[in-house]
């Protein structure tokens, strides 16, 4: 079974370059990384139509194009193959519960009930460079204010905030414990709140102001640097911008 998707994997790439008027393929991915996402759900609703109405063949050749369209999304965003199955076999042995438990997610943090998470973690991470900004204390109570928390189980681990006014989305810098540091926590967190901004009609841009030596990591998550560098509380850094 491996050998046939990777085989599949090795032919999406190779039409990835082809004349989309005579490749499907080369036309799912012309239409940019967004679209092959969107096919891949229609196909996964029609696999689940004919689940329910339980009917083998359809259901067999649904699946099939399920899969297909799985490895074309997973193509347009760079992901392989072997990465999916390595994760997969990272999981093995390790119950649904246990698994899920050990697992990264994001959610909106709950005022005032998360506040004292909010706080401890963002002092944690500010104590060790400049000081806890008093700035700190107004988190939740401002209405333009959307903060956020990273978890593994139910652990916070991290926290980061977004102030939204006029389109704008002002990210500030995400917050880690030393506990997740090098546990991707941080790209979980800004990949969550990216994928809200976007769906958000009334934001257009999103901008925030990186330290230099991390601006390698938000440049990977599309953000361009803007402007000349500058110091904030004696740490250079840099404007950076994405639209939405």
């Amino acid at each position: 079974m491996t050998q046939v998707l990777e085989r599949l994997e090795a032919a999406i790439e190779e039409r990835r370059g082809a004349d989309p008027a005579t490749s499907h393929t080369a036309k799912l991915f012309s239409k940019g990384p967004e679209k092959c996402a969107e096919k891949f759900g229609e196909e996964a609703i029609e696999a689940i139509i004919e689940a329910v109405k339980d009917d083998r063949a359809a259901l067999t050749n649904e699946a099939a194009d399920v899969l297909y369209h799985l490895l074309v999304m997973l193509a347009a965003r760079s992901v392989p193959l072997a990465d999916v199955l390595a994760e997969l076999e990272r999981r093995e042995g390790i119950s649904g519960v246990a698994e899920k438990a050990g697992r990264l997610s994001v959610r909106r943090a709950r005022w005032p009930e998360d506040q004292a998470a909010c706080l401890a973690i963002r002092a944690e991470a500010f104590i060790e460079e400049q000081g806890v900004p008093e700035e700190l204390e107004v988190d939740g109570r401002d209405e333009f204010c959307r903060q956020y928390i990273g978890e593994r189980g139910r652990e916070a681990l991290g926290t980061a905030r977004v102030f939204v006014d006029e389109g704008r989305a002002k990210i500030q810098r995400v917050a880690v414990r030393k506990a997740a540091r090098g546990s991707g926590l941080g790209a979980v967190l800004m990949q969550a709140i990216l994928q809200e901004l976007r769906a958000d009609p009334t934001v257009n841009e999103a901008v925030l102001d990186a330290q230099i030596a991390v601006i390698a990591f938000y440049e990977r998550l599309g953000f361009d640097p803007e402007g000349e560098e500058f110091l904030d509380a004696g740490i250079w850094h840099r404007r950076m911008r994405m639209a939405l």
